[in-house]
């Protein structure tokens, strides 16, 4: 300890006590508080000399780079002979102010920064012009920028390591900042694609599938069909888990699967006693969405979806005039390719889709949670040839009821009620099935709910500027919402977070029937791309080429780390331009022209390729190719091809096998392997008996000698 910091600690200990002691405090009490009071100034003065360190290293820093690349003027004036035309600067930048925050993060790398959802865009001042057209455009700048920052908090505690490295890891060399007019975005960074836990990547998704569907069901309406909405729920309550899992007492307990690779599920009993033997791998307990999606599968699979023969002594019965006063049954004729029937006319049953004149049908699924616990709820398009009505639309409600109900007691989910009938009007309430018949006024309205977001919104109403669907309050929180809480540090939201990712990795959000998009894309084009093919909605709004290019190292060194920095400078660059996201790199510690500027001027670093940027999309094509391309072989080729094809495959696996066979006979009628094998073992009996005389010391060879031996007849020690 030095004289001047020895004099400084004196001083602070023989300064006088505060009078808030007791009256009857002891000289021990005194020496405390003065202690107390003498480390508080030490903390004091260790932060502020901390801080006027890392001033003075950033002005130094930033007087450096002004020495070898000028100000940042010289980087407008660099951007405007570059082609690019800044916008007028706003000295008001919308970076978050970094707060101390001393609780452990589960996130490497990140800064211990306090994580605040607040969206910097109300935080930001709008100039006159720009609150005159600000309603709308303001509550769009708003939601995007929250999204980014309830994905970066989410990125602090997720499990999932592609929504890590969403909007984090680099593809190439470099990132490249695109600005537009009230647009930004960001290139060359990983995407997830996850349409459950990422906020980004499921409003894009869910915003293309919303207006897909939207226009299939105006042309399906328009075209003189019908189109129902049915809602599937089942009773929920307090710790019903919502994920699956390896059950109890099995040694993959807890996890979602049988992770063992000897495939022995069972433990023993207890200590000493026997192990049963393997039998086969771990049970799995599903979750409640596992058996709600198991419930929809089984209303779909089956004779009461599709219909069936009557059977009578083994064979399809006869059509007679017995049969034909009952609706339930139908005459069936099979043709041959020549037009003439096959056989007699039989008896069919008639299937729940032929009864309606059913098409096919979309399903997705709705997660929440409340104060009830988790509640999975399945919404169902139904799509049928003649017109809807409410009439039909009871009717269907009805049967479709009790066949839920059936397959929600086989999979082992509770019975959903039937509901009761309301005094008032006669409508039936709190029904674990409601079927509504859609019409032309009520399409958009149901192609936007179906596809409803899991923040409680939908992305087609939000950029229509219409008023946005908030939070139900009591009923239920989406995951989204949870993510938020788990994000302020709410411990039951986050392992409910954990939980909601466990549960939902792998599960299809939206599913079409078999054939219903065949039917569906003779009346409108459909949107045929793939969920990691659909672009960002700020693509369109800004620039192919981007406007200013980041390094990778400046990248990892001051953006991922600061919570709130790729936020901040989307923003800014949303709001005020080009020099608002320059004012925001800057003031995050980047050297304009070394850590980021114009791709042309940017030193040290390589721009990426397109092939860098698009790295396993052709991977991926083929991938989907070959899988395409397996699918429709099933369709297309017929068991006579298929048999034909297997006499093919067996044909030449014989051949090949026969071919082996006479290859081995003719080395072994030439004897060479024999001799081979001779000199091989002659030559081993030799190496033993030189190593048998060097260790026993008979022999003037030395070790060198018997190294070089055994080099020169191939053999092992």
């Amino acid at each position: 300890m030095s004289r001047d910091m020895f004099a400084a600690r004196r001083r602070e200990l023989e300064a006088p006590a505060s009078t808030d002691l007791p009256a009857d405090a002891t000289p021990l009490d005194l020496v405390r508080q003065r202690h107390a009071v003498a480390r508080k100034a030490a903390r004091a003065r260790r932060v502020a000399e901390g801080r006027t360190r890392a001033i003075d290293r950033t002005v130094a820093r930033l007087q450096a780079a002004q020495a070898q690349t000028g100000p940042t003027e010289a980087l407008y004036a660099a951007l405007t002979a570059a082609g690019v035309t800044p916008a007028p600067a706003d000295p008001a930048s919308p970076h978050s102010p970094v707060t101390d925050d001393s609780a452990p993060t589960p996130h490497p790398g990140a800064a211990r920064e306090a994580v605040n959802l607040v969206s910097s865009a109300a935080q930001t001042p709008l100039t006159t012009a720009q609150q005159d057209d600000a309603d709308g455009e303001l509550r769009r700048l708003r939601l995007r920028d929250q999204r980014r920052r309830l994905r970066e908090a989410i990125q602090r505690f997720t499990r999932l390591s592609g929504l890590r490295s969403c909007g984090t890891r680099l593809t190439g060399e470099l990132v490249g900042l695109h600005v537009g007019k009230g647009a930004a975005r960001f290139a060359g960074l990983q995407s997830c694609h996850s349409v459950w836990a990422c906020p980004i990547c499921q409003a894009r998704i869910r915003a293309a599938r919303s207006l897909e569907l939207e226009r299939a069901a105006l042309a399906w309406l328009k075209a003189g069909h019908g189109l129902y909405m049915a809602t599937l729920t089942v009773p929920h309550w307090e710790h019903v888990r919502l994920a699956s899992r390896v059950k109890d007492g099995h040694k993959c307990a807890g996890q979602r699967s049988c992770t063992c690779t000897c495939k022995c599920p069972v433990l023993a009993d207890g200590p000493g006693e026997k192990k049963p033997p393997c039998t086969c791998a771990c049970p799995v307990d599903p979750g409640q969405l596992a058996r709600v999606v198991e419930a929809w599968r089984g209303v779909q699979g089956g004779s009461w979806w599709a219909g069936r023969h009557v059977i009578r002594d083994g064979a399809p019965a006869s059509w007679g005039p017995e049969w034909e006063g009952d609706v339930r049954y139908a005459r069936r004729q099979e043709f041959g390719d020549d037009g003439r029937p096959l056989g007699p006319a039989t008896v069919w049953q008639e299937g729940f889709r032929e009864r309606w004149g059913i098409v096919g049908t979309t399903r997705t699924i709705e997660i929440t949670w409340g104060a009830n616990g988790w509640h999975s709820h399945a919404h169902v398009l139904i799509w049928t040839e003649e017109e809807a009505t409410d009439a039909r639309a009871e009717a269907i409600e009805e049967e479709l009821y009790h066949r839920w109900a059936k397959r929600c007691a086989a999979v082992g989910l509770p019975v959903p009620a039937r509901g009761e009938i309301r005094k008032k009007d006669g409508k039936r309430i709190r029904k674990g099935v409601d079927v509504t018949a859609a019409t032309r006024e009520k399409a958009g309205v149901v192609g936007k709910y179906v596809i409803k977001l899991q923040e409680g919104g939908n992305l087609a109403m939000e950029m229509t500027r219409a008023d946005l669907k908030v939070a139900r309050g009591q009923k239920g929180k989406t995951a989204l919402e949870l993510a938020a809480a788990a994000a302020a540090g709410n411990e039951q939201a986050i392992e409910l977070w954990h939980e909601f990712e466990f549960a939902t990795r792998g599960i299809q959000c939206l599913t079409w029937s078999h054939g219903l998009r065949e039917r569906l894309a003779d009346l409108v084009e459909l949107d045929e791309r793939e969920d990691d093919e659909i672009p960002e909605e700020e693509e369109t709004d800004t620039p192919e080429s981007p406007t200013l290019m980041i390094s990778r190292d400046a990248w990892w060194r001051a953006v991922v780390p600061a919570f709130g920095a790729r936020a901040d400078i989307l923003h800014a660059a949303e709001v005020a331009g080009l020099p608002g996201a320059v004012a925001v790199l800057n003031r995050l510690g980047l050297v304009a022209g070394t850590d980021y500027g114009p791709p042309e001027q940017l030193k040290g670093t390589r721009a990426p390729s397109v092939d860098q940027l698009r790295r396993g999309q052709h991977r991926r094509q083929a991938s989907r190719a070959r899988r395409q391309a397996v699918d429709q072989l099933v369709y297309t080729i017929t068991p006579a091809q298929w048999a034909q094809a297997q006499e093919r495959r067996i044909e030449a696996m014989q051949h090949r096998a026969e071919q082996d066979q006479a290859e081995q006979d003719q080395v072994a009628g030439s004897g060479v392997e024999d001799q081979e094998r001779e000199q091989l073992a002659a030559a081993r009996a030799e190496y033993l008996r030189r190593r048998k005389l060097v260790r026993a010391g008979h022999s003037g060879e030395t070790a060198a000698a018997l190294r070089r031996f055994r080099t020169a007849c191939g053999t092992a020690d």
